[in-house]
């Protein structure tokens, strides 16, 4: 049995069943036996790309995800992606081919320290020197990734063990493994427990704040329960969008600076005990750490201890699964009067607030208003839809006007390291993972041209996306900035001229370019339920203001 054979079937016990990546003479072997099993691997255009697709299809699937990459230059190209799953906490195992251990580091081709390269973004490296150590490290990779708290691993093959094949009977066998985090449900502490459930009782404005942590605990029924009996709103920040339905009476939308609700700010303002579940109250949820009252009560739930409180001080911390402490605080609370009147006035508001904006939502201007066009993808998309959002101006507008109206990773957006560039490869790897689901990638023009050559990628793979290009003709955000702060406008615009449709023909999907707002529900509609990668290249207004506070 080559060495190959058993990391590829601990792969396949770990649940996972699409892996992405770049071949290289380097991973020749490991190659070989994927393509003697039932493991798919999806050809990338770039390393990045690939341990971009690997976030999404792991954040999709509730597994692991997979990259894999040539050492040096492809290792350097990993990092792109494993920073945004460092940064969300997300299940990536990156593998990387490396020079034999005789000749590495003396000039030889694409050499390079992987390990050194890729430690800043995955929780441990492994560079075994044995094939029997090859073994166990790739199963203590798999374990790391999922166990606990979930984040990027890295695993080495050298080229003098890649190729290694143990004689009959030899090869060392790999544990099961569990195949979808959370592994573990570790029960909140009994007298932090009745100290968050005194102060969350007596309270008379408590908020829940749910971050992604929520979602990749599944907490789903548990927020639900807990938010229906305190009688209390739950305000999430970016990522913990999908928690709850957020068309229903306890949702208040967005919390923080960017892509927020205001309904959402106010409430968490005026709340005396905030309940934070799975969030790590960072400065854009926070509006620079200024939203949280100073005489709120904060009670921070997190599954990680290293970050209760690490941002903001916090009352009751609690280490503990999200959804074991949200289902054991639902059984100690109860509403009252004064919390149901405030929970349908807050209802209200919400209501309110969006139908303020429905003028934009539904406008009919040329050039499009951006909010028209996240209105119509809303209106598209199923509920079981998944919406991937770029970040900047195009995940701000998400943020706030896109709706998640089931319960679950509905919604993605890269908060883990706000980089603009995820946005394709993300929903690549989440339709990859959930093939029968539509999926729908909104990016900007200026975010689309890091990684517009993985069309291709979806036109091999029928992985039938919709990409949505929020075309501005320009970085927005950075000109908004630059010209609200200095009163300059240096390198902010791109060529008016670019067709995205017509590059997207090129590459085998269906393109059309859109500057009539009616042209939208009908192409927007045909576009989700076709079969083939389809981009809508959207010409919206250039000077549109998303909720922002700066």
């Amino acid at each position: 049995m080559r060495l190959t054979d058993t990391i590829v079937g601990a792969l396949e016990d770990a649940g996972v069943d699409t892996v992405f990546g770049l071949p290289c003479e380097q991973m020749d072997p490991y190659y070989a036996a994927l393509d003697e099993s039932e493991v798919r691997h999806i050809l990338a255009r770039s390393e990045a790309s690939a341990a971009i697709m690997a976030d999404g299809y792991a954040r999709a699937s509730g597994g692991l995800g997979v990259a894999d990459g040539v050492g040096g230059p492809g290792a350097s190209q990993l990092g792109i992606g494993l920073v945004e799953a460092d940064g969300a906490s997300s299940p990536v195992l990156a593998i990387t081919g490396d020079n034999p251990r005789a000749t590495r580091g003396n000039e030889v081709i694409q050499d390079g320290d992987n390990g050194a390269i890729l430690d800043p973004y995955v929780k441990s490296s492994y560079d075994p020197a044995t094939p029997e150590r090859a073994v166990e490290d790739a199963a203590a990779a798999i374990r790391e990734a999922l166990a606990g708290v979930p984040a990027p691993t890295h695993l080495n093959l050298t080229g003098d063990l890649i190729a290694h094949e143990f004689d009959d009977g030899d090869a060392p066998s790999i544990p099961s493994f569990d195949r979808a985090f959370p592994t573990g449900r570790p029960a909140p502490d009994a007298d932090a427990l009745d100290a968050a459930a005194d102060a969350l009782d007596g309270s008379e404005a408590p908020v829940i704040v749910s971050g992604e942590g929520s979602l990749r605990s599944k907490a789903f029924d548990a927020v639900d329960d807990l938010a229906r009996t305190l009688e209390a709103p739950v305000v999430t920040s970016m990522n913990g969008k999908g928690i709850v339905d957020e068309t229903s009476d306890y949702a208040a939308g967005v919390a923080g600076r960017w892509g927020y609700c205001q309904v959402a700010n106010d409430a968490v303002e005026a709340a005396d005990v905030i309940l934070v579940l799975g969030a790590r109250m960072g400065e854009l949820s926070t509006v620079g750490w200024s939203l949280y009252p100073e005489d709120a009560t904060i009670v921070h739930v997190d599954l990680d201890p290293e970050w209760l409180g690490k941002t903001q001080a916090v009352d009751i911390p609690i280490q503990a699964d999200v959804g074991a402490a949200a289902s054991a605080l639902a059984e100690r609370v109860s509403a009252t009067d004064a919390r149901t009147e405030r929970m349908e006035r807050i209802a209200r508001e919400r209501e309110e607030w969006y139908e303020g904006h429905m003028d934009a939502l539904t406008s009919d201007d040329v050039p499009i208003k951006p909010q028209r066009v996240f209105h119509e993808i809303e209106t598209a998309l199923p509920p079981e839809g998944v919406l991937v959002s770029a970040t900047s101006f195009t995940g701000f507008f998400t943020g706030a006007f896109y709706r998640v109206r089931e319960p679950g990773v509905g919604y993605i957006q890269a908060r883990g390291s706000d980089g603009i560039n995820y946005c394709l490869p993300q929903a690549l790897g989440v339709q990859a993972a959930r093939p029968d689901t539509p999926v729908v990638a909104a990016s900007g023009d200026g975010a689309i041209g890091y990684h517009i050559a993985e069309l291709e990628t979806a036109v091999r793979e029928d992985l039938p996306i919709t990409l949505v290009v929020v075309n501005n003709q320009a970085f927005g955000s950075s000109k908004m900035s630059q010209m609200a702060t200095s009163n300059v406008d240096n390198s902010t615009d791109l060529d008016p001229g670019t067709d995205y449709a017509a590059v997207a023909e090129g590459f085998g999907c269906d393109g059309q370019v859109i500057e009539d707002p009616d042209e939208l529900p009908e192409a927007m509609a045909a576009a989700v339920a076709s079969d083939t990668p389809t981009v809508l290249d959207v010409r919206v207004e250039l000077y549109a203001t998303p909720p922002v506070l700066v």
